[in-house]
This record gives structure tokens, C-alpha cells and sequence, in this order.
């Protein structure tokens, strides 16, 4: 193995060559969201590394796909390329792999990946939060245990379990009780970017929670209004359309809409999936029932008499 190098050196020689001499494949087993062209009995692939890595984590946190940093031991796992990728300070692995062959090709883009970050360390923020995983049984005592399936899952064990590999959020969850405290822990560094501690504050959400609910109700209570308003313009609309010598059929309304939102024919066809020449016939029907003469006077009627802004039903 090559003498042992500091962080810097490691990474401004880009020196990897450990890893291509100590790449063994291990079995895997089956991995859930793995390549599709690879077999449920896939390897994975593991190696060694002459530096310390480890500075490096909290800017993988901070870009990578599905990162989890861990405290105890300290590592991280990721996404990438569609293959799940782990770091130790000086070992790494990735899976799945069909063969070795197939490992050394990979483990190109995984390095190209370290030494890009690196590169680009400057001008990106790290992420020094770790990963603590919660026992979905501790998550679930919490939930109601309705299956009221709010948050979007079928269960509320379900739910527990994303809520415990943080593939969800505590939001989602109308039912769950609030918190007896919230803190907001902040990282000190040292002159070199190191966090050294951190320091923990309490911090009182009620206030925000409150201007949150406010908000919320606030926003419910438009929606409804413009629900209603929608639901005016069509009733007058109907009538408007009901007055008519010969009425709007319910494609030349559609047309109408469209005209109304400054739709070209082509788009109008496009949209609607009819012929130009069907489109030319709408209009023209259209000017002759409104009794006007283009496209800008139709749009008028159309808003005088209340056109529904969204697709007519």
C-alpha cells in the first residue's frame, strides 16, 4: 500500500491508484432499486483508499442523491448513477455489479464523482447533518394508528418506516402531536473548515406555527372564493350561451377558451388534436353565432359573459 497522505495531498495528487489494486467484489444479494439489466444475485464491490476522505462527507451530504451521513460509525452512503455507494474514511464500496469487469468500470465514474466535488468544494455549502435513524416502532407509537392514509401511504406502520429512513416528512402527518421542544443546532469550525462542536438552541416555533395556521386558513378561504367565483362564471356563461340565436356547442366553446388565451389555429389543433382545416370551421362558426368579426372581439364576448378560465367540463 502507498505511505498514508493527509487530506490535501490526497486529493490535489488525485492519487487512486489503491483503489484499482484493492477492488474485490462480495457478494450483495438482492438490492431493492437496483440497475435493471443486473441480476437480483448481483456483487457489490469494496476497496481500499491511501487518504482520509472523511473531510470530504458533509459536501457529498450536501449534492449527492439519498446521502446519509452517519455519526457511529462514521461514513456516508449515496445514490449515484443508479448504484448505492458508501464511503469509510479510507475504504469504499458500491454495488450492484455484474462482475469484476463491471466494477472497474464503474469505479472510474465513482472517483471522477470524489474528485469533481473536491474541485468544486469552494463554492458549495456543506451539509453536516447526520442520519440518527428512529425505530419505526418508537415513530408508530406516535401515529394514530387510523390508516387515515393522508400522508400518502397505505399504513401508518408504512408511513413509520419512510418517516424512519427520512423518505417523508413529519408534516405529512396531520395527526401527529407537537413537539415538547424544537432546538436548532449549528455547526463551529475551526480555521480550517473543520467543525470542531456544535451548539444547540432552543428556539420557539408557536409563534411561526400560528402565522402558519393563519396562512393556511387564509389560503383555504380564497380557494373556496375562487371555486365559487369559477362556478358563477359558468352559470353565466351557460345563460349567455343559452340566449344565443343558435348556441355554442360544447367544441366551439372549447375553441373559444383557447382564442381567449390568444391560441393560434396550429395550437388550437394541436391542443385539441383536430385538423387546422376544423379549426377554421370552429372560428368561423363561432364569429357567425357571436356576431362578430375576429379573434379579439370573440375573446370579449367571451369575458363579458363570464368564459370559464379553466377547460370547459
Amino acid at each position: 500500500m502507498a505511505p498514508d497522505m493527509s487530506g490535501a495531498e490526497y486529493f490535489e495528487n488525485r492519487d487512486f491508484s489503491t483503489a484499482y489494486t484493492t477492488l474485490k467484489l462480495f457478494p450483495s444479494g438482492p438490492m431493492t432499486g437496483q440497475v435493471a439489466d443486473i441480476g437480483a444475485g448481483a456483487y457489490g464491490a469494496r476497496f481500499e483508499l491511501d487518504g482520509d476522505l472523511s473531510p470530504l462527507f458533509p459536501y457529498i451530504n450536501a449534492v449527492a442523491d439519498h446521502a446519509q451521513y452517519y455519526e457511529t460509525p462514521v461514513y456516508i452512503k449515496f445514490v449515484l448513477f443508479q448504484r448505492l455507494c458508501a464511503f469509510y474514511p479510507r475504504q469504499g464500496a458500491f454495488a450492484p455489479v455484474r462482475d469484476i469487469a463491471g466494477a472497474m468500470a464503474f469505479l472510474p465514474k465513482l472517483l471522477d464523482f470524489i474528485a469533481d466535488l473536491y474541485r468544486q468544494r469552494p463554492r458549495l455549502t456543506p451539509n453536516h447533518k447526520k442520519f440518527k435513524p428512529v425505530s419505526i416502532l418508537d415513530i408508530y407509537r406516535l401515529l394514530p394508528g387510523t390508516n387515515c392514509r393522508i400522508c400518502g401511504y397505505s399504513t401508518c406502520m408504512a408511513y413509520a418506516a419512510a418517516l424512519s429512513r427520512q423518505r417523508t416528512s413529519m408534516v405529512k402527518c396531520p395527526h401527529l402531536a407537537r413537539p415538547v421542544e424544537e432546538k436548532a443546532i449549528f455547526p463551529v469550525y475551526d480555521r480550517q473548515g473543520n467543525v470542531v462542536r456544535t451548539v444547540s438552541l432552543d428556539i420557539d416555533t408557536a409563534c411561526l406555527r400560528q402565522k402558519i395556521d393563519q396562512k393556511e386558513t387564509r389560503i383555504q378561504s380564497l380557494q373556496s372564493r375562487l371555486s365559487d367565483l369559477e362556478r358563477i362564471r359558468a352559470a353565466n356563461f351557460d345563460a349567455a350561451n343559452d340566449n344565443l340565436p343558435t348556441p355554442l356547442t360544447r367544441r366551439e366553446i372549447e375553441v373559444l377558451q383557447r382564442i381567449a388565451g390568444g391560441a393560434t389555429n396550429r395550437e388550437i389543433s394541436g391542443e385539441l388534436q383536430i385538423s387546422q382545416h376544423t379549426v377554421k370551421s370552429h372560428v368561423i362558426h363561432i364569429f357567425n353565432k357571436l356576431g362578430v368579426n375576429d379573434r379579439a372581439q370573440a375573446s370579449a364576448w367571451g369575458a363579458l359573459h363570464g368564459l370559464p378560465l379553466c377547460e370547459y367540463p
